[in-house]
């Protein structure tokens, strides 16, 4: 189970199985929270199907999308490693099977293999970075043009080439969109609409094509 994630590949069979033993496993519905922002870290997060969003409450009350997690992946380590409360909420974005394992047992195991601190330490920073961007395209960037680099952001994790242009592969709502670009799904749905009637992208079964993905950086380059 454990082993699918890449972290533990170099683990000893034993502290394998006794994170493995010390695993419990709970299924969450869509839309289910896991953790909140500022909750003790208990536990370590271990997602072994389905989807999760990390995500931010905004000033005004909004959620900001910051990562979707696919399975299978950690989440909710850094937290447990250094001790501060989970620093964002941990949401189902689909029906997920989720493990977790005490810190104190996380921990007894990840302290004795130096070499999973630079592992677990780059996944993070990948990710933090990823977080970062969004934020700062939330605050230097129109809606339309953040809307838009969302989708760019998309492509790079879920997109597959057809013959008239780029699937984003993933099913996504108005309001998980609205989420990742920091603004309200009428919005959302206003962008996408124009988009889809100049022709940019169009919808096959709550999924997006990009048409032609030149042309659409180019609104947001000029």
């Amino acid at each position: 189970m454990l082993q699918e994630i890449a972290i533990f590949n170099n683990l000893s069979s034993d502290d394998l199985l006794k994170l493995e033993n010390n695993l419990i496993i709970k299924n969450f519905k869509k839309r289910k929270t896991i953790f909140n922002e500022g909750d003790e870290p208990l536990w370590s997060y271990f997602l072994l199907k389905g989807k999760v969003k990390i995500s931010k409450s905004s000033a005004d009350g909004r959620d900001v999308v910051l990562e979707i997690i696919d399975a299978p992946d950690f989440f909710g380590t850094l937290a447990v490693i250094k001790g501060f409360p989970y620093p964002a909420n941990a949401i189902a974005m689909e029906d997920c099977e989720v493990g977790k394992i005490k810190r104190e047992i996380f921990l007894q195991i990840f302290n004795k293999y130096p070499e999973l601190h630079s592992q677990l330490l780059h996944h993070i920073t990948t990710r933090l970075k990823s977080g970062i961007d969004t934020l700062k395209n939330i605050a230097l960037e129109d809606v339309p043009s953040r809307i838009i680099h969302q989708l760019f952001k998309l492509t790079t994790k879920y997109g597959k080439k057809l013959s008239d242009g780029v699937l984003i592969d993933l099913k996504l709502t108005k309001q998980e969109l609205a989420e990742m670009a920091g603004t309200t799904t009428e919005t959302a749905i206003r962008v996408i609409s124009k988009l889809k009637k100049e022709g940019y992208i169009y919808e096959n079964k709550h999924k997006i094509i990009i048409k032609d993905i030149n042309k659409l950086y180019d609104l947001i380059r000029n």
